[in-house]
């Protein structure tokens, strides 16, 4: 199983860029394997789209509390939805992330 944090390299929104960091900081402190899928770069749309078909949870910000299509961080282990930024965080803070 490959755990995948779908991200955007382009993102004007400091929040979306604020909580990606802060995703990837925190896997790597736990050394938990994941491979970065950012969704702006070329060739990715299949990558996008499916991020945005399966995300149930659209993460909204602060700015943007209910965003028309889901914001990055996107969190899914293989094809397997596991949630955005916040529920990453309260499995990060209950300390549930290597939960499988």
């Amino acid at each position: 199983m490959v755990l995948k944090v779908y991200v955007s390299g382009m993102s004007g929104n400091k929040e979306v860029k604020k909580r990606q960091q802060r995703v990837l900081m925190i896997l790597d402190s736990k050394n938990i394997q994941y491979d970065t899928v950012d969704i702006t770069e070329p060739g990715k749309e299949g990558e996008k789209e499916m991020m945005q078909n399966k995300s149930t949870s659209n993460g909204g910000t602060v700015s943007d509390p209910d965003p028309r299509h889901p914001l990055p961080p996107q969190i899914f282990n293989d094809a397997d939805y596991c949630g955005d930024y916040d529920a990453f965080d309260m499995a990060n803070e209950i300390d549930t992330l290597e939960v499988s």
